[in-house]
């Protein structure tokens, strides 16, 4: 196998270990501390009330 061929090998490999390296996909978020109990939210973000990351659940 000649360099080029390596070349583009080895960065295919990267770019598909890398894309799976990703943060995990959750469907609800909530705060670790329920701050607001059992609230929910859609997307990743911060709790309003205390600040800290939303946490995934499945």
């Amino acid at each position: 196998m000649n360099l080029f061929m390596r070349v583009i090998v080895a960065t295919l490999v990267s770019v598909f270990a890398l894309s799976s390296c990703g943060e995990e996909k959750f469907s609800k978020y909530q705060c670790p501390m329920k701050c607001e109990q059992e609230k929910t939210y859609d997307k990743p973000g911060t709790c309003p009330v205390c600040g800290m990351k939303l946490k995934g659940i499945k």
